[in-house]
């Protein structure tokens, strides 16, 4: 990747697709399109929603209600990881909100039925007035979980089983090679922002699929570090790699060809298909993830998790993490967010009729493309 960097650079080039794409703009207002994309993408597919790091121990628990399920996950004694509908099976109680550690079971605050781990029903308070009600068969409905390469993805429909590998592109790719080194399982969790913003869904993520806007956005931030319009693209079935460039990658020409490395001199972002964006920085990764709103094809959720490789238990090492968060966090707040929540409004407008995406825009076009074709709009 170093050399196929510095290639483009010398010969001033990006990667390039053959043809421009028209991407129309019923994508980003249009709610039965905005329908399509929720009962497929955020209910049939399998979706990121920790990393290891986020359950450590036994007992740990998260809760998800972005993709309209409410889903619980929660570490068992074996060390396994077990998802269910946030439901209790008595009147369909919330069993948990947020995150956090139980003790000995998962219990309803409503009227105390209480659950192992794994899901398994193991009190009934004043069983007798429950006759023919068999422990059994009333434990959590269990959703289909896989906890690999230090992250963990949830099918918010029961019974549709998924291979991870197969939905990542296959084994042995570098994709998956690329998240099997990381080794996610043993980051540690910093902060985490969570954000209302008006725009659709899949415009947060288009922000992270191309390099044409870091000169003029980004003029103050982050653009001075990294090269304009420049990027490396692979893709993976429905999943891509971009590599964005940092200036500093130069120091590498005078090094030995075998000590180069891609990760300190760029930006990595990993689009996990659908709705995740992992951006792999020097010393840290954090997670992009965004999630429709029911009927409002113009409003999303955004949440960013940020990860650090090391605990942060001294003051400066949280003075470190703090400023770096702080530009990450900024970049995005005060410059993409409204750059596209404008776009936004002008694709509500009615304005025009589609977006036209260059062929320097190739990761863009790609994760459009991949959509429409999902639900079956190519």
């Amino acid at each position: 990747m170093v050399e196929r960097a510095f290639e483009l650079l010398d010969n001033k080039q990006t990667t390039r697709v053959e043809n421009i794409y028209l991407s129309p703009v019923a994508s980003y207002t249009c709610k039965d399109w905005l329908a399509q994309e929720k009962d497929i993408l955020f209910k049939k597919y399998p979706l990121l929603v920790a990393f290891s790091c986020d359950l450590p121990r036994v007992g740990d628990f998260l809760t998800n209600d972005d993709t309209g399920v409410p889903i619980l996950l929660v570490r068992d004694r074996t060390g396994g990881i077990n998802a269910f509908y946030n439901t209790c099976r008595h009147r369909g109680a919330q069993l948990a909100k947020g995150c956090g550690r139980a003790q000995s079971g998962l219990t309803c605050p409503y009227h105390a039925w209480t659950y192992d781990f794994t899901g398994a029903l193991k009190i009934v308070p004043d069983q007798v007035s429950f006759p023919g009600v068999d422990k059994a068969e009333h434990g959590l409905i269990k959703l289909p979980v896989i906890e690999k390469y230090g992250m963990i993805w949830v099918c918010p429909t029961a019974g549709e089983d998924f291979d991870i590998d197969a939905q990542l592109g296959g084994l042995n790719n570098g994709f998956v090679e690329d998240l099997q080194s990381y080794q996610f399982e043993n980051y540690h969790p910093y902060a985490q922002r969570r954000l209302h913003c008006k725009m659709n869904w899949k415009l947060m993520l288009d922000t992270f699929l191309e390099a044409y806007h870091f000169a003029p956005l980004h003029a103050t931030t982050v653009g001075p570090l990294l090269h304009h319009n420049l990027c490396l693209l692979d893709t993976y079935g429905q999943n891509l790699r971009e590599a964005v460039i940092r200036k500093s990658i130069d120091k590498q020409r005078d090094q030995p060809k075998e000590s180069w490395d891609i990760v300190p001199d760029s930006a990595l972002v990993y689009l996990l298909f659908p709705n995740s964006g992992l951006v792999m920085q020097r010393d840290h990764v954090e997670l992009w993830r965004s999630y429709p709103l029911d009927g409002k094809p113009n409003e999303c959720i955004v949440q960013m998790d940020y990860y650090i490789p090391e605990p942060a238990e001294t003051a400066s090492a949280k003075d470190h993490w703090e400023r770096n968060m702080d530009l990450a966090v900024r970049t995005v707040l005060e410059e993409d967010i409204p750059g596209v929540e404008g776009i936004q409004r002008g694709l509500s407008s009615g304005a025009i009729s589609h977006s036209t995406f260059g062929r320097n825009e190739p990761a863009l076009i790609h994760f459009q493309r991949e959509v429409a074709k999902a639900i079956g709009r190519d």
